[in-house]
């Protein structure tokens, strides 16, 4: 098997607080390999964002702090390494995409300005250069009409194109990891597909790897090849997504998979998950999950010893003292190099839907 791309190791961050010191990242361990998408899936204040924020070491210091743990760019760790090192990864290796686009966007700057300075950042290029490849950007990504655009200002632009905007600065000095942090955040369901889909593409022309950050299952099932489940500060399941929707281990990714509404059920309510998420400087003991946990019925065991991430089966991790197996499984960085086999036959001659007048009931 090759070596990951992407290797997080029992990382933490802290945060110092006018309340005290809080952890909303503790000991997360994951990977990605060339050409896969990992899709972190959670509730909001998991530490998604937190996670992903820390892999480009932008997590301000004060009030952050890094705690422990390594985080391997193809065998070397980031954590360590200089400051100007630092700012050649970020953009060039490692990309991001944020998820408010308009707020990521400076709004007294071009279009082309700020892919061209992200450009010649990275790459030895004179300046005429870069705007041929802030172009051909833009006209990847899809945005018609793409030199007259490099000339616009941010407010020119609707919401779906500013975030194609941003892929666009991402994409253009060709990183090996896209970070997408809810890049379909406050879209419409049609320029969320649009978006969904662009970078499906471009993952398959550039092979690129792609951390998609979310709390929308359904993105998930469409669009990952392994799925990291976090839960109050840490990684509590790690599996191939058809593995997960099959056979979550964890109460809790159970849960979340049965409060999603699925057609032809004629429940008239959808199935919750009792109690709230715990206060990040409150997190009670042992596993962090146990108080809204239907599977403890009393185990002390639960509510005094937080679970480790172990593989119960090939491919499968959990942190749950219930899932079975748990107890006789080692204790392993997560490591799945697993990706969809698309039939070209399916991308090259895709079936355009029927038009709504056409179809039938």
């Amino acid at each position: 098997m090759q070596p990951p791309l992407l290797e997080i190791n029992k990382l933490s961050i802290g945060f110092d607080t006018p309340r005290g010191p809080i952890q909303p990242v503790r000991e997360v361990s994951l990977s990605i390999f060339p050409g896969q998408t990992l899709a972190v899936v959670g509730e909001s204040g998991c530490g998604k964002s937190v996670t992903a924020l820390s892999i480009l070491r932008l997590i301000p210091q004060p009030p952050g702090r890094f705690l422990g743990g390594q985080v391997f760019l193809e065998g070397r760790d980031l954590l360590k390494l200089p400051e100007k090192q630092m700012r050649q990864v970020r953009g060039h290796q490692i990309a991001m995409i944020f998820q408010e686009p308009m707020t990521s966007l400076n709004p007294v700057y071009t279009i082309g300005e700020q892919i061209v300075e992200a450009v010649t950042l990275h790459q030895h290029v004179t300046r005429t250069q870069a705007y041929k490849i802030a172009e051909k950007a833009l006209h990847d990504v899809g945005i018609a009409d793409p030199r007259r655009r490099l000339f616009e200002y941010p407010h020119q632009m609707s919401g779906g194109m500013r975030q194609r905007v941003m892929i666009a600065m991402a994409l253009s000095c060709q990183p090996k990891l896209l970070i997408a942090d809810e890049p379909t955040t406050a879209l419409d369901v049609t320029i969320q597909a649009q978006i969904l889909e662009l970078l499906q593409r471009l993952q398959r022309e550039t092979g690129m790897a792609i951390i998609l950050i979310t709390h929308d299952l359904g993105v998930v099932a469409e669009n990952a090849d392994v799925v990291a489940v976090m839960y109050a500060s840490r990684v509590v399941e790690f599996a191939k997504v058809e593995d997960l929707f099959d056979h979550p281990q964890h109460p809790y990714t159970q849960g979340l998979l049965r409060s999603v509404p699925r057609l032809g059920d004629t429940a008239t309510r959808l199935q919750t998950i009792a109690g709230t998420v715990p206060n990040p400087a409150q997190f009670p003991a042992g596993c962090k999950f146990h108080p809204r946990c239907p599977s403890m019925q009393g185990d002390m065991t639960c509510a005094t010893i937080e679970p480790d991430l172990r593989e119960i089966r090939p491919g499968h991790w959990v942190a749950c003292h219930h899932a079975q197996g748990y107890s006789q499984s080692p204790i392993t960085t997560p490591h799945l190099d697993y990706t969809h086999t698309v039939p070209m036959d399916l991308i090259t001659n895709r079936i355009e839907p029927t038009p709504a007048k056409e179809r039938t009931p």
